[in-house]
């Protein structure tokens, strides 16, 4: 049972003629939590604008980290950095793979990997 200061992830999938799409984003019930959600929220959307074909990836991840971090929450009279996690990536989609082909960071990195057209 979820409570007033709890955070939840929701992480799902659905397949639709063979393609396997995953999707995750949080909730949370206190306010004092907004501008965690708004950070994630602002951070994916960069990420959709700065995507398109020979985007570079290591571009990709570094709009999103500096957004993401742009944020502060305070909790408690306390206040925190937002900040990406690492290992939390962006992917292709492919025909019957849940997590296909190329992968897109959230963060900086030196990956020169770029989108192509036609890719999902």
């Amino acid at each position: 049972v979820l409570t007033h200061d709890d955070v939840c992830k929701l992480d799902f999938g659905v397949q639709v003629n063979g393609r396997i799409i995953d999707s995750a984003f949080t909730i949370a019930f206190n306010p004092k939590y907004d501008n965690l959600i708004a950070s994630t929220q602002d951070g994916t959307n960069t990420g959709l604008k700065e995507a398109g074909i020979d985007a570079r990836f290591s571009e990709i991840g570094a709009a999103i980290q500096e957004t993401i971090e742009s944020y502060e929450v305070e909790i408690d009279g306390k206040t925190y950095p937002v900040k990406p996690i690492r290992n939390l990536n962006g992917h292709s989609i492919g025909a019957y793979q849940i997590h296909a082909g190329k992968s897109v960071p959230i963060v900086k990195n030196n990956d020169s990997t770029k989108m192509e057209e036609g890719e999902m």
